[in-house]
């Protein structure tokens, strides 16, 4: 293996378009809410959660993942806890 294959070893390049498993749980910071659901942006891709009501706004949640449709970027979550503030809580 050369110099700059081995610098480079295990580096990859994020997506802007993150995708998710089924059953997977991630944490992720609620953006806004509509009272009974929230929405998360991660990247590109939106999740909506259901259960994290205005009271998880800009807190970090750890999120169940229902439902993700990888061409449209976007799926379906279900709050489980929230597990962090916000740094711009204030």
């Amino acid at each position: 293996m050369s110099l700059l294959g081995k610098y480079f070893k295990g580096w990859r390049f994020r997506t802007s378009r993150p995708a998710f498993k089924q059953g997977s749980e991630v944490d992720v910071f609620i953006a806004e809410s509509n009272g009974t659901s929230g929405r998360a942006y991660i990247g590109d891709t939106e999740l909506v959660i259901e259960g994290a009501g205005p009271d998880c706004v800009e807190k970090q949640v750890r999120v169940r993942i229902t439902e993700f449709d990888e061409a449209a970027a976007s799926g379906r979550g279900e709050f489980v806890e929230v597990v962090g503030e916000s740094s711009y809580d204030g």
